[in-house]
C-alpha cells in the first residue's frame, strides 16, 4: 500500500506558538510509519513556511512547486492563523487537503463572539456575555458597563475573542476593576468579551470521529494547582493541573458533557476533532465555555490523555483524525 506523505505544520506567529511546536513535534513522533511519511513544516514568526527534512532546512513555496509536495498537511497550529481559518483557506484554495475543520468553521470557532451566538441556537447552555470593541468602548464606556451590569454581572470573565490557552483572560470582581482590565487588555487585543461568571468545576471533553460519526471520549474533571482558574501556568506547566478522567461527576453530569460536546462539535460544523471546554455550576447545570478545533498533544494536553483512558493510543488517534479528511 503507498504510504501517504504528510506535512506536519506547526509553530506559528501566535501567543501560542511554543505549545504548537511541542504539539507538531508529538504527531510526527506518534503518525505510523508503515503508514505515513511525515516531514515537519515549520511556519515561522514572520509567516514563512519552512521545511525542515535530514536536518536540512528550506522554505516551502505552496503556491508554485511545491503543491504537491503532500498529500495531507496535518495542521498542528494553535491560535491565528492555523485555527481562525486562514490557512485553511490557502490549503483550500490551492487545494491542499487538511486536517481539522474548514475555512468558515474555524473561524466561528476561533471567535468566542460568534461561536457563542451558535450554541444559542442549537439551545446549548452558554453564559450571558457581552462583547467590547476598541472602537466603541472609547465612545460608549458607559452604555457598555450599564450592558455588562444588567445582563452579565459580577463576577465575570474578561477574556480576547480570538485568543487560546486562556491568553488575556482575568476574573473581575468590581466595576471598578472591571475598566482597569478593559483599559490594559483592549491595547493589545482590541475586541474583547466580558462573559457571566460560572461558580463551580472545570472540565472539558474531547470529540473525535469514525467514519464519519462523531463520538465523545471522557470528559475530563480539571483541578488547577498553580492558579485560581485553569490559567496559561495550570495549562502547560508540570504539575500545574490534576487530571480526572473519566471525571468524578455524577454518570448524568458526565453523560450530559459528552452529549453537549458532540452537539458543540456539529453546531460549529468540525472535523475529525474538536475539544470542548466546560463548567459544573454550583448549581447543578453544565455550561459550555468554548470550543477548540486544534486541541494541544502536549505531554501535559487534555485531549491524548482522554483518548488513551478510552483505550485511543496516540497513533490510532491520529488515524481517526486523518481518515476523516474528506
Amino acid at each position: 500500500m503507498k504510504k501517504i506523505k504528510i506535512g506536519v505544520l506547526y509553530g506559528g506567529p501566535s501567543s501560542e506558538r511554543e505549545i504548537s511546536l511541542l504539539t507538531g513535534k508529538a504527531v510526527f513522533d506518534n503518525l505510523d510509519r508503515s503508514k505515513y511519511v511525515p516531514t515537519l513544516i515549520e511556519m515561522t514568526k514572520d509567516n514563512k513556511f519552512v521545511l525542515i527534512s535530514k536536518n536540512k532546512k528550506r522554505v516551502v513555496d505552496f503556491i508554485n512547486k511545491d503543491h504537491k509536495l503532500f498529500d495531507l498537511i496535518f495542521i498542528a497550529l494553535h491560535g491565528s492563523p492555523g485555527e481562525d481559518g486562514a490557512v485553511q483557506g490557502m490549503f483550500e484554495t490551492l487545494g491542499i487537503k487538511y486536517t481539522g475543520p474548514n475555512t468558515l468553521s474555524s473561524a466561528l470557532c476561533m471567535n468566542k463572539i460568534y461561536s457563542g451566538l451558535m450554541y444559542q441556537v442549537w439551545k446549548l447552555p452558554h453564559p450571558e456575555f457581552i462583547d467590547i470593541s476598541a472602537k466603541y468602548w472609547k465612545k460608549y464606556k458607559k452604555e457598555i458597563l450599564r450592558a455588562i451590569s444588567d445582563k452579565v454581572g459580577y463576577p465575570c470573565v474578561v477574556k480576547p475573542v480570538d485568543q487560546g490557552s486562556a491568553v488575556g483572560v482575568s476574573i473581575i470582581k468590581t466595576e471598578n476593576n472591571l475598566v482597569k482590565a478593559i483599559n490594559k487588555t483592549i491595547k493589545k487585543f482590541p475586541w474583547l468579551l466580558a462573559q457571566r461568571f460560572v461558580k463551580g468545576q472545570e472540565a472539558t471533553c474531547g470529540v473525535l470521529e469514525k467514519k464519519g460519526e462523531a463520538f465523545a471520549l471522557s470528559p475530563t474533571h480539571i483541578l488547577p494547582q498553580k492558579g485560581k482558574f485553569y490559567d496559561y501556568k495550570s495549562k502547560y506547566s508540570i504539575g500545574g493541573s490534576k487530571h480526572i478522567c473519566p471525571a468524578d461527576f455524577p454518570e448524568e453530569i458526565n453523560k450530559q458533557m459528552q452529549d453537549y460536546a458532540v452537539k458543540a462539535h456539529l453546531a460549529l460544523s468540525c472535523s475529525g476533532m474538536s475539544r470542548t471546554d466546560l463548567f459544573y455550576g454550583d448549581d447543578g447545570k453544565v455550561y459550555i465555555i468554548e470550543t477548540n478545533t486544534i486541541p494541544g498533544m502536549t505531554a501535559t494536553s487534555l485531549f491524548p490523555e482522554a483518548a488513551a483512558k478510552d483505550g485511543i493510543t496516540f497513533v490510532k488517534m491520529l488515524d481517526l483524525i486523518i481518515e476523516s479528511v474528506k
